[in-house]
């Protein structure tokens, strides 16, 4: 644990990422470092934590986007 002392008045803390997770995603992060629609994807489970695909992205892109459609229509 940091002592105050070690604290630097003139230096700024980091802040949080500037860019989402994703590689070449250009968008600002919203959730746990990633922007709206790739948020929607972690939590479907086509990207991990650290923003790189799963596995089954294939089959799980084509469940995402029928996924996305329903949702668009009931909206």
């Amino acid at each position: 644990m940091a002592d105050k002392k070690d604290m630097k008045p003139g230096k700024p803390e980091p802040v949080g990422a500037i860019h989402c997770k994703v590689h070449a995603c250009k968008h600002n992060p919203s959730k746990f470092g990633f922007c709206g629609e790739h948020f929607d994807q972690f939590k479907f489970g086509l990207i991990n934590k650290a923003g790189e695909h799963c596995l089954d992205f294939d089959k799980k892109s084509d469940q995402y986007e029928d996924w996305k459609k329903s949702k668009k229509k009931t909206a």
